[in-house]
């Protein structure tokens, strides 16, 4: 009985080399079976997939965005940092790259540059939101500087309403304040920056939450080039109400639809990216392109 184990052991390797090269070649996008006890259950019929739920339930948040803070939710930043790996290939598929801020304990999305793919604008799947006008930008640069001194006093990074609104009415050119534009100006302003969560809702009513988002959303290498920012936008003719779109801020975002915006000042969306599916968030604006579209 040994004797024919031994003997017929060399056909099987014999017929195994005999296979065509060419199938393996022939069936580039075959699929490995799922195996039960290393990828464990199926989670619904038919399912293919070999991620766990937490680390699919971590892929659903990144690409619902616009980012995950670390910070208010500890334990899906530990399945970020712990399956980075994985979901990094599972994003490059669709032309994403995972951006993981350590210190601010900040994840969102990049697409890829499309010139590394062919130049086209459509292989990103994230959403293009619409444009903030000079005087939210001038805003948004006051909230950076904000943070900052909120960060180093290490206190609560909060902001109202009203503050807001002082705001708008302090950089609004001379001769040109006008109560009821300004209202709506403060009302879009906190809508947007809402959608995008570089504003956080608090307990309490007409009070925000300043991001740790934003610092990705406004990459300053020196803060102190921030006054020099606003003041050349103080200081554009161009647009005397200060409400024309200006900086593309977060120019890629989530698949989430942006509901708060609508066209009251003339904002336009760019859909290239299509419908699909927080990110990312993905503040990709450069103050550098603000200050341009000062001169």
């Amino acid at each position: 009985m040994t004797e024919e184990i031994t003997t017929a052991a060399p056909a099987v390797e014999e017929e195994a080399a005999h296979v065509p090269a060419a199938t393996a070649a022939e069936r580039p996008f075959n699929v490995t079976p799922r195996d039960t006890f290393v990828d464990g259950a199926a989670l619904f019929p038919g399912d293919t997939g070999v991620l766990s739920m937490k680390v699919r339930q971590a892929l659903v948040k990144l690409l619902k965005g616009p980012y995950v803070d670390g910070g208010r939710d500890e334990k899906l930043w530990t399945t970020l940092l712990d399956n980075q790996l994985i979901l990094r290939s599972r994003l490059s598929e669709v032309f994403l790259n995972l951006q993981l801020d350590h210190e601010r304990k900040i994840a969102v999305l990049r697409p890829v540059d499309p010139e590394a793919i062919g130049g086209s604008t459509r292989s990103s799947i994230l959403r293009q939101q619409r444009a903030l006008s000079r005087v939210e930008t001038i805003v948004l640069l006051r909230l950076r500087l904000l943070l900052d001194r909120h960060v180093t006093a290490q206190t609560d990074p909060t902001i109202t309403r009203e503050e807001i609104a002082d705001l708008v009415a302090h950089y609004q050119p001379a001769g040109q304040q006008d109560a009821l534009r300004d209202s709506d100006v403060v009302n879009r302003a906190i809508t947007k920056l809402l959608a995008r969560q570089l504003l956080l809702t608090t307990g309490l009513d007409d009070v925000y939450t300043i991001s740790n988002a934003l610092p990705l959303a406004l990459p300053f290498e020196n803060i102190g080039d921030i006054p020099a920012q606003i003041e050349a936008l103080v200081a554009a003719t161009t647009d005397k109400s200060g409400t024309e779109p200006l900086l593309e801020l977060d120019g890629e975002t989530s698949a989430e639809e942006d509901g708060g915006d609508d066209d009251a000042d003339g904002e336009v969306t760019n859909d290239d990216g299509g419908d699909a599916a927080q990110g990312a968030a993905s503040p990709s604006a450069s103050p550098s392109a603000a200050r341009e579209d000062t001169k």
